[in-house]
């Protein structure tokens, strides 16, 4: 699978060069490659696509250039000139740090001018998507390399939180213990009961080790067939979810227990409050990464193109025979999708996330107002009197306290952001729950939600078979009643 992209640009003594790239390639970078092979300046000149002129602080990821793509390099109209940039660090409990830099700052040298006297291991720099940690990563990377030449930008800054890093410290120094006494041992060949006491050890902790991964890898495969049966009825059901939950299935995947370890996990959750608060920490979620498909799964083929032109075809004559409606016939099938939602999901649930990424989950009913969400966001906050908004992105549109969950389109699940001046309760962020388990408890949850609807749909189906008279019930009571033309004296 290809990794990395390739360019060609077109330089102004004739020749084409080809430049490798990544998704985080500036075209400042490209551009200054191009330079010093062929000995141009780079302030005098820009790169162009067809009739576009790029902007040398955009990332690649973000200009839509495909593989291959072709470039020419054009004469600047104004030279371009250094200027400072504005940077603003973005901490986890809301506050940003403001100041002016060169673009040849490295972003250790900002944290030291902003005086964050944190240890650079444990700190995380967000931009655009692209994460920089570690010492050696925050010393040579400049502003520069990220495309930030003028204007304004903000950094978030995450901190290295260590429970998420505690399961990985604790095999590793197993097993670095475990190699130090092997190794110690083994080269004293005189002492042979102390090699065979630290192998015994070894082994123990092998097969521990061994049992934790065989239980992770069991409940994995159970909780795929489960998430399997759940997919396949919802489908039997006609279940659609919500467009509000576009972001929310990103990097998140809703996991199904097996039954003999749904009761064990879902008891050990503790619930902070009233419906079923929980908290989690979005940055220890791992993320699962795709694999890449190739440069040709994208070139558009005849069929690709004939199919392209039918889907057309066929929306443009929907729109041209589409009836036109009043404004009464759109309020009447407003209502009956909400009819519809009401009648499927009895909760909805709603996560806000907060500055610092930790997430507050909670269920709520769906005719319950924006209002119940802000009234339990005060609950977990340090000062439940300062004012906070919630809204939802994209695009960015504040929620009316006033309004039914159902009416902002939040059911039957979706993600709210805070923003305030207020943060969470340091007690409530030191009994965050385990993201594997949040996503259990939501699955029980919806599982629940499928059970009710279809054992009503099952006493709708008794009712109508026990309402509904048989067939020879009828012909029965058509032959018994005489009509009125008939003389009994023909009998």
């Amino acid at each position: 699978m290809a990794t990395n992209k390739n360019v060609i640009v077109l330089v102004p003594n004739g020749r084409r060069q080809n430049v490798g790239v990544t998704p985080n390639t500036t075209i400042l970078q490209i551009l200054e490659e191009v330079c010093q092979k062929h000995g141009y300046n780079v302030d005098s000149y820009d790169l162009k696509h067809f009739n576009h002129v790029l902007d040398p602080n955009a990332i690649l990821r973000f200009t839509g250039l495909a593989n291959n793509a072709q470039l020419e390099m054009v004469p600047c109209t104004k030279i371009r000139s250094v200027s400072n940039v504005t940077i603003g660090i973005q901490l986890e409990n809301g506050e940003r740090l403001m100041s002016e830099f060169t673009s040849n700052v490295t972003l250790a040298e900002i944290l030291k001018h902003v005086n964050f006297n944190e240890d650079l291991e444990k700190i995380i720099l967000i931009y655009m998507h692209r994460e920089i940690s570690g010492v050696e990563a925050l010393k040579n990377t400049t502003l520069k390399s990220l495309g930030l030449v003028n204007g304004k930008a903000v950094l978030r800054l995450i901190q290295k939180r260590p429970q998420s890093i505690g399961n990985i410290s604790l095999t590793t120094s197993k097993t670095v213990k475990i190699a130090e006494n092997f190794n110690i041992h083994k080269r004293d060949s005189g002492n042979e009961y102390s090699l065979i006491a630290d192998t015994n050890e070894t082994s123990e902790c092998i097969t521990s080790t061994g049992k934790q991964t065989q239980k992770l890898e069991e409940l994995k495969t159970c909780s795929q067939n489960e998430e399997r049966k759940i997919m396949k009825r919802e489908y039997e059901n006609n279940i659609i979810p919500s467009t509000s939950t576009d972001n929310y299935t990103g990097n998140q995947i809703l996991l199904q227990p097996c039954n003999k370890h749904e009761t064990d996990d879902l008891n050990n959750i503790e619930f902070l409050g009233e419906r079923n608060a929980l908290v989690f920490d979005q940055t220890t979620i791992q993320r699962k990464f795709r694999d890449e498909l190739p440069d040709d799964f994208y070139d558009l083929t005849v069929d690709d193109a004939k199919i392209l032109l039918r889907d057309a075809k066929r929306y443009r004559k929907e729109l041209e025979e589409a009836p036109l409606l009043t404004n009464i016939q759109r309020q009447s099938n407003q209502e009956k999708r909400i009819l519809n939602q009401l009648n499927k999901y009895h909760y909805t649930i709603i996560r806000i996330q907060f500055p610092d990424q930790f997430v507050l989950q909670g269920l709520f009913q769906p005719m319950e107002t924006v209002q119940a969400i802000k009234d339990f966001i005060k609950c977990y906050l340090i000062d439940a009197n300062s004012d906070f908004i919630i809204f939802t992105t994209p695009p960015k549109r504040s929620l009316n306290p006033n309004s039914r969950l159902v009416n902002e389109n939040l059911v039957p699940c979706a993600i709210v952001y805070y923003s305030g001046s207020s943060a969470l309760k340091l007690d409530v962020k030191e009994k965050f729950t385990d993201p594997k388990k949040v996503e259990l408890q939501v699955a029980n949850v919806r599982k629940s939600m499928l059970n009710k609807n279809e054992n009503i749909n099952n006493d709708t189906n008794t009712r109508s078979t026990f309402n509904t008279p048989t067939n020879n019930e009828s012909v029965t009571e058509k032959g018994s009643k005489i009509p009125k033309w008939l003389n009994p004296s023909f009998k």
